[in-house]
């Protein structure tokens, strides 16, 4: 097992650990385990020896509603502000609990076993919990860390290959953003990864979550360097929300799109652009998808990184090196309907 701490969070990510010894974790509070019917499917008799919450699956659970029913069991269950809450299950889980979690009698602590590899590289990194509002992805949310995250790398085994290669998706944005080196590393095992090696998921992860707790540690709140984590996610969020791809792919399409726009715009070669595309065609994630215009303005004005009549838009320099651009709203809107009006990536 290897542990990573995120200083300015006091959150410690467990990677290797097994979710077996959680009781290693768990203070001598009254805890609620809050999952999804998925996990409870998977892991009925772990989830049974906690008192429990089952919630439904998908995004369309990210709603006030959801998180009143969640209370009304908090306090049914007798749950007062010395409870602990654990999570377990994907980023969808994962948003929900931290989010209870910092409205329930003005917050509770919190730990999270998480069971996707997309939530294990990304969600359960770095404190952000949310709610949807209508078709808006996370516009309600806080910065509160949990306490521990479990990535018990043997829990993925229990996915669907369609969520693996989602989770790919934001591993490989670190790379494109923060780490050449990790994108040879999923160049030259993507077999065995995709067939996730024991070892080298460990690995991956371990690197994956290195690179978000560097860029947390220096901007917990999103202030600077850590919007660039956002690479691919503008786009990828109306995508996403407007289809049924699932939030890896979505993301990536947004990657493709925003690696074709930093051509243009901040000097990223062809050569490189080319190696972006293929890295993601190699994981078998979508680079293409028609986008109405309606749906890329609507979301362009109410995204949360908008200032004014702009909107902090990542871009890349090369593999391994991004850029925060500032873009007028209308020229976005224009660029991006161009390049969705062309479905031809780099060949």
């Amino acid at each position: 097992m290897k542990s990573i701490h995120i200083e300015n969070q006091n959150s410690t990510i467990l990677i290797g650990e097994s979710y077996l010894n959680i009781q290693k974790y768990l203070p001598e509070k009254k805890c609620f385990l809050i999952c999804d019917e998925n996990i409870y499917a998977h892991y009925k008799s772990f989830v049974d020896d906690f008192d429990h919450i089952i919630i439904g699956c998908g995004e369309e659970i990210k709603t006030w509603s959801s998180v009143a029913k969640i209370v009304e069991k908090l306090l049914a269950g007798g749950a007062d502000r010395n409870s602990y809450l654990l999570g377990m299950g994907g980023g969808l889980v994962c948003d929900v609990t931290g989010f209870v979690a910092s409205v329930f009698m003005r917050g509770l602590d919190f730990g999270f076993i998480s069971t996707s590899l997309l939530s294990q590289v990304d969600a359960s990194v770095g404190g952000k919990n949310g709610i949807n509002f209508g078709k808006l992805k996370n516009m309600i949310g806080v910065f509160n860390p949990p306490q521990f995250v479990i990535c018990d790398p043997q829990l993925l085994r229990t996915l669907p290959e369609r969520e693996i290669r989602s989770g790919f998706g934001e591993v490989i944005k670190h790379a494109f953003i923060k780490d050449k080196d990790l994108f040879e590393f999923l160049k030259e095992n993507k077999d065995a990864l995709l067939n996730l090696d024991a070892a080298l998921m460990e690995d991956l992860i371990y690197r994956a979550v290195s690179i978000k707790t560097e860029v947390v540690n220096k901007d917990p709140f999103e202030k600077g360097e850590r919007k660039k984590l956002n690479f691919g996610h503008t786009i990828g969020h109306a995508i996403e929300n407007n289809s049924d791809l699932t939030h890896g792919e979505a993301v990536s399409v947004g990657m493709a799109l925003a690696t074709r726009l930093s051509e243009e715009m901040s000097g990223l070669s062809s050569d490189q652009s080319y190696e972006v595309i293929s890295l993601l065609r190699m994981y078998k994630l979508p680079v293409d998808h028609e986008v109405p215009a309606e749906t890329i303005n609507n979301f362009l004005i109410k995204d949360k990184k908008k200032n004014r009549s702009s909107i902090d838009f990542i871009l890349l320099n090369s593999i391994g090196e991004a850029s925060i651009k500032a873009i007028p709203i209308e020229d976005l809107k224009s660029k991006v309907i161009r390049l969705c009006k062309d479905p031809k990536p780099i060949q």
